[in-house]
């Protein structure tokens, strides 16, 4: 790749395929989520998380995911959190007749963006590199 291709990369906001995301992740082994449409709950796995949204996993192919509003019930570590979130992208998930979603958080109760905070590594000076242009 030339520096060309590399500058219009970055400053597109797009690097190695992927958007730079907002906010840091982390991954949340042995939490579990429900996601309401309204009529039909449908569970799932959290595989990462950040204070502005969630990715789920092993959803059926079932949930439409359209772009509503959905009450979410984020389970683990003995404590549940209600949110509202929105899908922002779906894609085949690694069980046969499930998809992964994205998720952006609408509203969060006081109690996830503590948690949140305080689940997310510290920002490492290190990082910080690889989101210069």
């Amino acid at each position: 790749m030339n520096r060309l291709e590399k500058g219009t990369q970055l400053s597109s906001g797009f690097q190695f395929g992927q958007m730079k995301r907002k906010h840091r992740r982390a991954g949340l082994p042995g939490f579990v989520g429900d996601i309401a449409d309204g009529k039909l709950i449908f569970g799932g796995n959290i595989e990462d998380m950040s204070i502005g949204g969630f990715k789920i996993t092993d959803i059926p192919l079932s949930f439409a995911a359209e772009k509503y509003t959905y009450t979410a019930i984020l389970s683990g570590q003995g404590k549940h959190y209600r949110l509202l979130a929105k899908p922002c992208w779906k894609k085949q998930g690694s069980v046969k007749g499930t998809v992964d979603i994205g998720f952006k958080i609408l509203d969060a109760p006081w109690e996830w963006v503590e948690f949140a905070m305080n689940e997310i590594p510290e920002f490492d000076l290190e990082d910080s590199s690889s989101f210069q242009a």
